[in-house]
């Protein structure tokens, strides 16, 4: 359940969950340009390129994921990133 500092989100592609859990920020890779949804933000559905997605979490350390395009909602403190491949990167 998200805190005051973040919201939830989930990446999930068709073979598994690639993350779960709480975020203070992601950025994604838009079709339509680079964009960043923070806590409270307006419910919105997005398509998304390949490239990468760049998660902070709540202890001030970040994860990213190279993903190879899908789709991104969000809505009340709520996100989803369906990706068709979501990989870790190092």
């Amino acid at each position: 359940m998200a805190s005051e500092k973040g919201f939830d989100l989930n990446i999930v592609t068709p073979v598994a969950s690639a993350f779960e859990g709480e975020v203070v920020s992601v950025t994604l890779p838009g079709t339509e340009g680079q964009f960043q949804v923070l806590k409270d933000h307006a419910a919105l559905l997005a398509g998304i390129d390949k490239g990468k997605v760049k998660l902070q979490l709540p202890d001030k350390t970040e994860l990213s994921f190279l993903v190879s395009g899908g789709f991104f909602e969000v809505s009340n403190n709520r996100a989803t990133l369906l990706a068709e491949s979501a990989e870790p990167m190092k």
